[in-house]
């Protein structure tokens, strides 16, 4: 349940920050990079907070789970964006 959350959590991050920055008329490039930086919360800051607190092993869970998949998604996301830049080349070509 804690993977299908932190999953769930991390594709609302970058779903929200691409269309709130669609919204705001930003450009392809900015709302691309939005997204991305939504979407990667710290995970590593709430380990060290857990271990601060003294409760790595209750609290510092869900910061481990949510850590490598924040890692794939991102990567992934990046990777796919990636092939399709071909979008903003044009988008930037345009407007010159």
């Amino acid at each position: 349940m804690l993977i299908l959350v932190a999953l769930i959590h991390n594709i609302s991050g970058y779903f929200l920050g691409y269309w709130s920055s669609r919204l705001a008329r930003m450009p392809e490039q900015d709302c691309r990079t939005v997204a991305i930086e939504v979407g990667l919360q710290n995970g590593g800051l709430a380990s060290g907070l857990a271990l601060s607190m003294g409760k790595l092993a209750t609290v510092g869970l869900a910061s481990a789970v949510f850590s490598p998949i924040m890692n794939i998604t991102g990567s992934s996301l990046a990777l796919w964006w990636r092939s399709h830049s071909k979008d903003i080349d044009e988008d930037r070509s345009s407007k010159l």
